[in-house]
Order: structure tokens, then sequence, then C-alpha cells
């Protein structure tokens, strides 16, 4: 008995650990733009490639409201259905970033900034 209770928790921890991570997804070829699209609860381009001297436009095409949280730093920018909102991103280190929805954990980004 205790060995297969020993055996559970080693095949569960992991997969909770992966879950868990707040890492960003590598994306090998990030779109350089200032727009992103959200739309059918997805973030377009899903791999944004910007500077920390630039501005993201974010415009939202569904009727819910959508937030563009970028983990690690402060930009968290509510964007209500069919707005469109502006997330600066000035202090923003260089580096790779996961991006979500507060309110549709499946929407999902990365944002690399240079």
């Amino acid at each position: 008995m205790r060995r297969s209770v020993l055996a559970a928790v080693l095949l569960v921890v992991p997969l909770i650990a992966i879950g868990c991570g707040s890492k960003a997804a590598a994306c090998d070829a990030p779109t350089a733009t200032t727009t992103v699209d959200m739309h059918d609860a997805t973030f377009s381009p899903a791999c944004v490639g910007a500077s920390s001297d630039q501005t993201l436009s974010l415009v939202n095409a569904d009727d819910t409201p959508h937030t563009y949280t970028v983990k690690g730093t402060g930009v968290d920018v509510k964007v209500e259905g069919g707005a469109t909102a502006q997330a600066p991103l000035a202090g923003v280190a260089p580096g790779t970033y996961a991006v979500s929805c507060l309110y549709h954990p499946q929407m999902t980004a990365t944002l690399q900034i240079t």
C-alpha cells in the first residue's frame, strides 16, 4: 500500500509542477507589431516581439472583456468588449514573458521584449 501511494505521488507531483509553471512558451519567430487582436478567445499574434519603448494597441473584437496580463511585469490591461486599449511596455526588462487573460485562462501568448 505504501509503495503504491508513494508511486502515485511521484507521478503526480511533476505534472502539477508543469501545470503551475509561469514560464513563457518559446516562440522562435516573434511577430514585430504594435497591435494585438483579441478575437474568439485568442491573442493574435500569439508571439509578439516588441521593445520596451513601445506601446501595444490591444483590439478586443469579442463582446466580452479580456485582459492582457504579462506575468512578472506591471502590464495588466483590461479591454472591454468591442474596445481598444493601450499597453505601455515602458520599464519592462528585455526577456520572454508569458501573457494571459485573467478571465479566460485558455488565452495565452508570448511577449519578447528586446
